[in-house]
């Protein structure tokens, strides 16, 4: 009796030991590798054109005059003046509208075929309003401009001498680019044609038209 209380209790005991002994046998599954976090690739600051802007250039101007009868002369010079304008911005893409007013201190000097008397042409005051569209590629704004353009000039003949207001086109290109968040500094070409005026020149009149090939360089303020 007591071997088979005996045998029974050590049938009993391994019993309980089975799953421990199972359990002992199951191991972990090792812990994935943290992922590491994301990070973005470091952007190039993009510059925001759009807002009103003013600023100041000198340029270059070579002017032509063309008479009636096939006859011209021409002459260049330095300008100076002040623009302004305002900027929208639609992604990379940069439109607006400007304006400018400057002046020069050049003539022309030509031959009036008629009698061989001398005639000198002057452009003195002008301005333009145009509109401009560009593509901003940071820091630079590639742009291209055109619109309407007006211009005093004078003719002078025998002492006489006679002023009108021309009205006419200006087309142009150029390029800007950022100084700093608020200045900007631009090189732009422009080509500017006027029409014919009448001009009464004592006991003649002189019907005459004048185009210019113009190079500026100007700094503004971006508010």
């Amino acid at each position: 009796m007591t071997a088979t209380r005996i045998l029974a209790g050590l049938g009993l005991l391994a019993l309980l030991q089975t799953p421990a002994l199972a359990a002992d046998a199951v191991t972990e599954a090792p812990m994935p590798a943290p992922v590491p976090a994301y990070e973005a690739s470091p952007q190039m600051p993009i510059h925001v054109w759009s807002g009103p802007y003013a600023g100041a250039f000198v340029g270059y101007n070579a002017t032509e005059f063309d008479r009636a009868g096939g006859a011209s002369f021409d002459g260049n010079g330095f300008v100076g003046g002040v623009y302004a304008g305002y900027n929208l911005q639609t992604d990379a893409l940069v439109y607006g509208i400007e304006g400018d007013i400057g002046g020069g201190d050049f003539d022309a000097r030509g031959v009036d075929g008629r009698n061989g008397s001398s005639i000198d042409g002057q452009s003195n005051v002008f301005g333009s309003l145009r509109g401009r569209v560009g593509v901003a590629v940071d820091p630079f704004l590639v742009f291209a401009t055109g619109g309407v353009a007006a211009a005093q000039s004078e003719l002078s003949l025998d002492g006489a001498s006679d002023t009108k207001t021309s009205v006419g086109y200006t087309l142009g290109a150029g390029v800007e680019t950022r100084i700093t968040d608020s200045v900007t500094s631009r090189l732009e070409y422009r080509y500017s044609d006027f029409g014919k005026e009448t001009y009464d020149l004592g006991n003649t009149s002189v019907s005459s038209g004048f185009d210019e090939h113009s190079i500026r360089a100007g700094v503004a303020l971006k508010f």
